[in-house]
């Protein structure tokens, strides 16, 4: 991975870390090569964040006889030299949720891990409209419930 490549994924780690830092007070963006990106504690648990960055709007483009639309794409498996892409395989709970940080608009999609597709495609209108806030309210509201029927 390029040096600028390194840096536009950390500039996602802080932009996200900065918007944890509004539900809790304990944030901590963990070294490279973990499984989560970002630790914070949240109902005095600790939950996992992967941090996925997008920097190019993607155009409507078509492959092997498919069409895509065309948007802000995420591609939300672990880096292509891991030996497993995906998070989670083993029965492992490597994260909680991830936050999809566009660039461009500087805005961030969460996402709950259990809801989470291998790839993910928004709308330059979703991202623009996104409400950081917002969408890290909705995410923490479905995890939580999750871990309370655990309880």
């Amino acid at each position: 991975m390029s040096r600028s490549t390194e840096r536009i994924g950390r500039c996602g780690e802080f932009a996200v870390a900065s918007q944890l830092c509004l539900k809790s007070d304990t944030v901590s963006i963990v070294p490279h090569g973990s499984h989560a990106d970002i630790l914070f504690e949240y109902q005095n648990k600790i939950l996992k964040c992967q941090v996925k960055t997008s920097t190019k709007e993607r155009i409507f483009y078509k492959k092997n006889g498919e069409e895509y639309r065309s948007g802000w794409s995420f591609d939300l498996r672990r880096g292509k030299h891991s030996k497993s892409r995906h998070y989670g395989e083993g029965g492992e709970n490597s994260i909680d949720l991830y936050a999809l940080y566009c660039l461009a608009h500087n805005t961030i999609m969460f996402i709950a891990f259990e809801k989470a597709p291998t790839k993910i495609t928004f709308t330059d209108n979703e991202v623009s409209q996104n409400d950081s806030q917002v969408s890290l309210d909705i995410c923490l509201q479905e995890n939580f419930s999750r871990y309370n029927a655990d309880d």
